[in-house]
């Protein structure tokens, strides 16, 4: 379903194209989804982790030796430069998720993912002395909510490597004002 998901939005993919693409029946499918948005989660899901990884790695590079606070930062870029780019960040995690799951289905399937991972950057910044935050679930989904509008400016600018580098210096400006003398 994931490459369907590329091509076009969730609600233009009929359930007998997903059949036919995956070689199943209506019944191996529904044995083991209850619905089409739940096959949805379930790729979401599985891109979601993909993008951790990918996003960690390249976090994990360009914060090489750095401490917790750059690691963070790293990640945040990574992940606003990610969506830009219209692969599966963009058309499924960023576009299509919380429209198709609805807030509440979407927060439940990205908090061990995505949310869990930011708030593991945050916390071990503040547990550093390189961010400060009285509360770590609160900045970490403050954070995340500046990162997902940053992610879609950055997919629907006609010009995104421009828009990159005037979010970049923000996001930079933002985490500094949180930055721990």
């Amino acid at each position: 379903m994931r490459d369907l998901l590329l091509e076009r939005d969730f609600d233009e993919i009929a359930t007998e194209e997903i059949l036919a693409r995956a070689g199943v029946s209506r019944g191996g499918m529904y044995h083991h989804f209850a619905s089409k948005v739940d096959l949805f989660k379930a790729a979401y899901v599985a891109s979601e982790r993909d993008a951790m990884l990918r996003l960690g790695a390249v976090a994990a590079q360009q914060a090489a030796g750095a401490g917790p606070f750059d690691q963070l930062l790293a990640g945040c870029i990574a992940y606003v430069r990610e969506c830009a780019s219209p692969g599966e960040l963009q058309r499924i995690g960023l576009r299509q998720s919380r429209a198709v799951l609805g807030w509440d289905s979407w927060r439940e399937a990205a908090a061990p993912l995505g949310i869990a991972a930011l708030g593991a950057g945050v916390q071990a910044a503040v547990d550093a002395g390189e961010l400060a935050s009285d509360d770590v679930t609160i900045t970490t989904h403050l954070l995340l909510s500046a990162l997902i509008e940053a992610g879609l400016l950055a997919a629907t600018d006609p010009k995104p490597e421009q828009a990159l580098a005037r979010i970049e210096a923000e996001i930079t400006r933002l985490l500094d004002g949180l930055h721990a003398p």
